[in-house]
């Protein structure tokens, strides 16, 4: 598969996972950004500005459901992701920037040809 235009942004602290996901999307031909903080991707996220974003909830200082509504307001047309380990129902917020229940994924993702299939879908029709 060739995904050259398309840029990910990812923020995952567990280094295993991180590297996994960061590997197999970059083998599939997308172009990745991988940060273990939110802080650290808040910083870059306008320089990226990538057509999504996969961040995982429980992260060191600031969570996932708090990096999503910030990076949002910094790059409005980007779609975000919500990739956890634990059982989590979209708040009203996340829900009025367009988020769905398809955009919750469970760890661990045991196939991550479903990933790609998410993330070229919402490349493709601007939102998953």
């Amino acid at each position: 598969m060739n995904n050259p235009a398309i840029t990910v942004l990812l923020v995952e602290d567990n280094d295993m996972i991180r590297e996994c996901i960061t590997a197999y999307l970059e083998d599939e031909g997308f172009t990745v950004h991988s940060y273990v903080t939110a802080e650290q991707a808040l910083e870059r996220i306008v320089a990226i500005n990538p057509v999504v974003c996969i961040s995982d909830m429980r992260l060191p200082g600031m969570d996932g459901e708090s990096f999503i509504l910030k990076a949002h307001t910094l790059c409005p047309v980007t779609s975000f992701l919500l990739h956890t380990g634990i059982l989590y129902t979209l708040s009203d917020e996340l829900r009025d920037i367009g988020m769905t229940d398809g955009d919750v994924l469970l760890k661990p993702i045991h196939d991550l040809s479903k990933l790609v299939k998410r993330i070229t879908h919402i490349s493709v029709t601007g939102r998953g």
